[in-house]
C-alpha cells in the first residue's frame, strides 16, 4: 500500500544531491544503474528511454575502453563517456525533485524561523511590517499535513480511523487539509485549487475503472488532468487503501506503464 500522496520517492534532500551526482563519481559508467531506479520509482517511458540509451553507450564504451591511446576507438569511447556523465548529470537533476520526499521541506520550513514567523494576536491593530495572520494559518495547515502523512506511514489503520484524507466525513483530527483521492466524493475533488467539476467526475470515474491509485503520476495519467496540475495539489493528496479494495492490475496508458509494488 502506498499510503501518501508523495510523487514517488522519499529522498532527503542531501541524498537526492548525492544521487544525481553518480554519474560524474562513476565517470559516466554509472548513469544507466542512477536512470534505471528511477525508471522503476517513476515509471516514466523517457527515462526507460533514456536508460535504454545509456546501456548501448555504457556497452560501446565498455568495448572500446582498451584501445591503444589516440586511435579513433579510444577518442570515440572517451567522448561516449563524456556523453554519459554530461547526459546522466541533466537527467538526475531534472528527475531530482520528483524524488525527494516533500515531508523534508516540511520539517525543516518548522524548524526555520523566518519560514515560520510570530505574529501579533491583534489583527486589527497589526504593526507596519507585521507578518499576515494567513500566512501563519497556512503554515499551521502545512505543518498538520506534514504531520498526517508521517502517522499514515506508521500506522495506516489510525489513520484511516481518524479519517484522514476525508473532509466530507464528521471528524476530530485535523489533518490540514489533505484529500484521499481514492475515496473523497466529487465535491470535495471539485473544491481543490485548479480542479473543475469535469476533472472531479474524470478521477471518480478513473480510480473505480482502475481500482484506485497509488501515486500521483497515475492520478495525471488516468484521469487526464492538465498537465502539472497533480505535481501542484501533490502535497495536498493522499492515496488510501482499504482491505475491501479489490487486487490492482498493471495498466497502461498513452505509451505510460505502471506496475503496483
Amino acid at each position: 500500500m502506498r499510503g501518501s500522496g508523495v510523487p514517488a520517492g522519499k529522498m532527503s534532500p542531501t541524498g537526492s544531491v548525492l544521487w544525481a551526482l553518480i554519474p560524474l563519481f562513476t565517470l559516466g559508467l554509472g548513469t544507466l544503474f542512477v536512470l534505471g531506479w528511477a525508471v522503476h520509482r517513476l515509471r516514466s517511458l523517457g527515462l526507460a528511454l533514456s536508460a535504454f540509451v545509456a546501456l548501448i553507450m555504457t556497452v560501446i564504451a565498455l568495448s572500446l575502453v582498451d584501445s591503444p591511446d589516440g586511435s579513433t576507438s579510444s577518442t570515440v569511447a572517451t567522448w561516449i563517456i563524456v556523453a554519459l556523465i554530461g547526459g546522466g548529470l541533466t537527467a538526475t537533476f531534472v528527475t531530482r525533485p520528483r524524488l525527494v520526499d516533500p515531508a523534508h521541506s516540511y520539517r525543516t520550513s518548522k524548524r526555520d524561523p523566518v519560514a515560520e514567523p510570530t505574529w501579533s494576536p491583534r489583527p486589527t491593530q497589526s504593526a507596519p511590517g507585521a507578518v499576515d495572520p494567513a500566512i501563519d494559518d497556512a503554515l499551521e495547515r502545512r505543518r498538520r499535513r506534514a504531520e498526517a502523512r508521517r502517522l499514515l506511514e506508521r500506522d495506516p489503520a489510525l489513520a484511516r480511523e481518524l479519517l484522514i484524507g476525508r473532509p466530507d466525513l464528521p471528524r476530530r483530527y485535523d489533518d490540514g487539509g489533505l484529500v484521499d483521492v481514492n475515496h473523497a466524493p466529487v465535491a470535495v475533488l471539485a473544491a481543490l485549487p485548479g480542479f473543475t467539476p469535469e476533472m472531479a467526475e474524470r478521477v471518480a470515474e478513473a480510480r473505480v475503472e482502475h481500482h484506485g491509485f497509488d501515486f500521483v503520476e497515475e492520478l495525471e495519467a488516468y484521469a487526464d488532468l492538465p498537465q502539472g496540475l497533480a505535481d501542484e495539489l501533490a502535497e495536498r493528496f493522499v492515496f488510501l487503501r482499504i482491505a475491501s479494495d479489490p487486487p490492482r492490475p498493471a495498466p497502461s496508458r498513452s505509451g505510460r506503464s505502471f506496475r503496483r509494488r
